[in-house]
């Protein structure tokens, strides 16, 4: 049963771009979806198999690795337990998510699935019990999901230690997040979203001088040249995402709130200072929660910035609203503090194009620049929210519904 040979194959998703170039995931530029579409299990089996006829009780996991320059996160799960009958085209009819919005600010990604003949009625207690929905959660990069895939991953990965190495099937797939595109990403083992398909080309067709404009998916059941394929074969599912909208059980969702809720206080006000007040302590509120969002690794950098400026956007509307404010507020320096985060300004434009260009032009600064804050803080030209925050965050409201995703933050529910 042992992959001696196992090919992989690439194949754009329905209605997606023919090039490789244009379906190549780049850093720091969305969200990262794998799905565990199809698996067919082959296997001819041994000679009394053969004679007499049998059944192979299998396995199957997948370990996800999402690997930065200072950390690396390991997923693995057993996937599926069941018996099967050999010398036959056995389709497992499985599809399972085995990562969920993943940010793309990874170095790399490495994808391995192992498959394994259980032998001893034991071991198939333990691999039952893994199989279950609680163990299989996909991987999220939130705090207590990445502890309970550590846990369970030590778990399946001392069961696969504990079977017969010779039973494995194997398969890995390591794919590179780059910043810059390529005309063939994937000859040089950059990250493409598409199917990928791993073939066990040991038992059935060697699958040579392959042609994989002719692969086609039909359900969960892979073809070639218009004919099924009778291989053990697994496809992944991988796709994108640009933006990932509100996390309403967030921390940082939770201050925005607060801050924005905070100004229902300027209804009984005494008078124009407690107002200024109030307003300054929901600013204040609105920075608290733009260190708990630069906390959060669930969320790529530039995204941040977007969701950082919509919410004082927000904070600003409302204050206008409860004080019938009719002129353009002006941008404090706090506010521009709390935006920037002491970023150049080439990463301030690239998440906020309207935002930056307006900064750089007042201030006359190089991209490479960070935003100096003394200099804006004694100008006596500063910049209103309706030249710089409000057409961004209009844009990023925009892109939300295109993708959607919707945001209801200081909405009423």
């Amino acid at each position: 049963m042992s992959i001696l040979g196992t090919k992989k194959f690439w194949k754009p998703a329905q209605g997606a771009s023919l090039t490789q170039k244009e379906n190549q995931i780049l850093k720091n530029s969305g969200y990262i979806n794998i799905q565990l579409h199809c698996v067919n299990y082959m296997s001819v089996g041994n000679f009394w198999q053969k004679t007499f006829g049998g059944k192979d009780k299998i396995a199957l996991a997948t370990t996800l690795k999402y690997q930065t320059g200072v950390e690396s996160i390991e997923a693995t799960s057993v996937q599926d337990v069941r018996v099967v009958k050999t010398d036959q085209n056995y389709n497992l009819g499985l599809q399972r998510n085995i990562a969920v919005k993943i940010p793309a600010n990874a170095d790399a990604i490495t994808i391995d699935v192992k498959m394994t003949a259980i032998k001893d009625d034991k071991l198939q207690a333990k691999f039952d019990m893994l199989n279950q929905p609680e163990y299989q959660s996909a991987l999220e990069l939130a705090p207590a999901v990445v502890g309970q895939v550590l846990t369970i991953t030590s778990l399946v990965k001392k069961l696969f230690s504990d079977s017969d190495p010779q039973s494995q099937l194997e398969a890995g797939y390591a794919g590179i997040i780059s910043s810059q595109p390529e005309a063939h990403p994937l000859s040089n083992g950059k990250l493409t979203r598409g199917y990928l398909i791993m073939i066990s080309t040991n038992e059935g067709d060697p699958f040579n001088n392959v042609d994989e404009s002719k692969f086609e998916l039909k359900g969960d059941t892979l073809f070639y040249n218009k004919k099924q394929v009778e291989n053990t074969y697994i496809v992944f599912n991988i796709s994108f995402e640009p933006l990932k909208g509100e996390n309403e059980n967030a921390n940082w969702f939770k201050k925005y709130n607060e801050a924005i809720n905070n100004l229902d206080k300027i209804q009984v006000a005494p008078d124009d200072e407690e107002i200024d007040r109030i307003y300054n302590d929901s600013v204040t509120m609105w920075i608290q929660g733009n260190a708990l969002l630069d906390a959060d690794a669930t969320y790529i950098s530039t995204e941040k910035f977007k969701i950082k400026g919509l919410a004082i956007k927000t904070i600003k509307d409302k204050f206008a609203e409860l004080t019938n404010t009719t002129t353009p507020m002006v941008v404090t320096t706090d506010v521009i503090k709390g935006l920037t985060a002491g970023k150049s300004m080439k990463i301030i434009q690239e998440a906020l194009p309207l935002t930056g260009k307006r900064l750089r032009k007042r201030l006359n600064l190089k991209p490479d620049h960070k935003l100096d804050l003394s200099e804006y803080e004694h100008t006596t030209n500063k910049l209103t929210f309706n030249e710089i925050i409000d057409d961004d965050s209009d844009s990023y409201i925009k892109a939300l519904q295109v993708n959607h995703l919707d945001f209801k933050l200081g909405k009423k529910v």
